[in-house]
């Protein structure tokens, strides 16, 4: 089996409801659809989620470049699918750092080689540990009001975390919002807060001094990316558990934070590894080092979903705590996928999403079927798809 053929599709998926971030309302999630096409006739497909120069340092354009002009030609074209170590160590030899575009290279191989097999990714990726993965839910900002009116909506759609957005408002704007949470929902769903790294040292601890009374589960990247003793400090003086997010950019990153006891648990987003194959190492680390992983998310289609459901699933140490896999359910504003079927998404179908769990397709590879004539719909106007043929 090679790949013979590769086709690179720039799509815009529009958002029901805009969502805000840092303050500012996001319209759509730029991404990219990847087929890569065997001589057997089996055709593995996988798309980016949202690209962003700001958390990621990859865009749709970067994407695109990187695949039709360097991983296409030089190393997937000929290649057997199979080989999936070998393209990785090559791709990583051609270009530093992009583990964006690395990341669709890596899941439309994984789909491929599970429809070669006939089997669910899953069980190609160590079986079903998980049958069902817990979730976290990643709120929008808004007025402590209204984030804890939403906060308990999801509370009784069966969310056992909250993840929300601080940092935007001011720091007592952001302690209200907790505390309002926190009355709103109760004492048994967890509430964690996300930074983004935007606040210094003296915020932070500010802050966490003060939501530790509301048993606060943990704060992601309060701190820059940066600033690793910044991090450890601030750990040893407060009382909620330490995640970082953008400071573990690569494995040498996770190293150090946990060398010099900087962090409790690590957020994972597969995109920012590299792709599967490189998160199964970077939870393997964590389990040798006992940090507890949270797998974040882009924010994708079904079809984009299926490959965190299917690592979830695989992957036991992830069974632990709430996962954060809701990136379609943010695209198309839903809080699970038992109500009114969904025929706008690139899949014909996602994975099931219903009272607080995400549930892996069943169906060979990834399990979801390419809905084409959305692909046709959400082609970013002004770009064209790119086509590679052996």
């Amino acid at each position: 089996m090679k790949i013979n053929r590769i086709e690179c599709i720039p799509v815009s998926l529009p958002f029901t409801k805009p969502i805000i971030m840092s303050g500012a309302a996001v319209n759509w999630a730029h991404a990219v659809l990847l087929k890569l096409h065997s001589d057997d006739g089996v055709t593995g497909i996988a798309e980016t989620g949202d690209t962003s120069m700001w958390y990621m340092g990859e865009s749709q354009e970067s994407i695109l470049h990187n695949i039709s002009t360097i991983y296409g030609p030089q190393i997937l074209l000929g290649e057997d699918p199979f080989n999936i170590e070998t393209v990785i160590a090559r791709m990583d030899k051609a270009v530093a750092r992009n583990n964006h575009s690395k990341a669709v290279v890596d899941y439309a191989l994984h789909d491929l080689i599970g429809k070669a097999l006939g089997i669910p990714l899953y069980k190609f990726l160590g079986g079903l540990s998980n049958e069902k993965i817990p979730l976290a839910y990643v709120m929008s900002s808004g007025t402590p009001q209204e984030v804890a009116q939403h906060a308990l909506r999801l509370a009784q759609a069966g969310y056992g975390g909250l993840k929300l957005k601080v940092g935007a408002n001011t720091i007592e704007d952001d302690i209200e919002m907790v505390a309002e949470v926190r009355r709103a929902v109760g004492k048994d769903v967890r509430i964690m807060t996300d930074t983004n790294g935007g606040w210094d040292y003296m915020q932070a601890l500010r802050f966490l001094t003060q939501v530790s009374k509301y048993d606060l589960f943990l704060s992601e990247q309060p701190l820059p990316r940066w600033d690793y003793d910044g991090l450890a400090r601030l750990r040893r003086k407060v009382d909620v558990p330490i995640f970082a997010d953008e400071a573990a950019a690569e494995l040498s990153d996770l190293h150090k934070l946990a060398r010099i006891d900087a962090i409790d648990g690590f957020f994972l987003k597969i995109p920012k590894a590299g792709g599967i194959h490189k998160s199964q190492k970077w939870v393997a680390i964590a389990q040798s080092l006992g940090l507890n992983v949270m797998t974040g998310c882009m924010i994708n289609s079904g079809l984009g979903a299926a490959v965190e459901a299917h690592f979830l699933a695989a992957t036991e140490w992830l069974g632990r705590i709430e996962q954060e896999s809701i990136g379609p359910l943010n695209l198309h504003d839903l809080i699970d996928t038992t109500g009114e079927a969904i025929t706008d998404d690139l899949g014909m179908t996602m994975p099931r999403y219903e009272n607080g769990y995400l549930y892996p397709p069943e169906g060979i590879g990834l399990g979801i079927e390419l809905n084409e004539d959305a692909v046709k719909k959400y082609v970013t106007p002004g770009k064209e798809p790119i086509v590679l043929e052996a």
